[in-house]
């Protein structure tokens, strides 16, 4: 995938790849912008990729069947849109506190398709006079 993709912007010198118990962990840390990574924990059977403070989890399926595509396959596939820039990032904020993100698959024609939310119970949820705002993100790494 990597060979296919060829993200440019991938820095060698500060990815990571450990093995551990619960598999193996491999990081991909942006050239210009270090702060910014793709994380990922693979294991046996289920595996969770990470990056702009948002989450996708992989399972296998128990049957063999479900999705038409393997659930390794999928994992790649995901990096591979991240890599390419295809992931748009949504976190919602009342004030400076984060209250919940979302993140999309950005079509060709600029459709974003929804792939999972996560709100947080945070205390700010409940600051009614601070105003919410939403800020986008997405990171080409090409």
């Amino acid at each position: 995938m990597l060979d296919s993709v060829q993200p440019a912007q991938v820095d060698p010198d500060r990815g990571s790849v450990k093995f551990s118990e619960s598999g193996v962990q491999i990081a991909f840390v942006h050239r210009e912008y270090h702060e910014k990574s793709i994380r990922m924990t693979v294991g046996d059977r289920d595996a969770i990729v990470a990056t702009l403070d948002t989450h996708e989890h992989f399972f296998a399926s128990p049957d063999g069947q479900g999705e038409n595509r393997p659930w390794t396959t999928q994992i790649v596939d995901f990096v591979a849109e991240i890599l390419r820039g295809q992931i748009e990032v949504e976190t919602t904020y009342r004030g400076r506190t984060p209250i919940s993100v979302g993140h999309f698959n950005v079509d060709p024609t600029g459709r974003r398709h929804s792939l999972g939310a996560t709100g947080y119970l945070r205390a700010a949820r409940l600051f009614l006079w601070q105003p919410k705002r939403v800020e986008t993100e997405r990171t080409s790494w090409l």
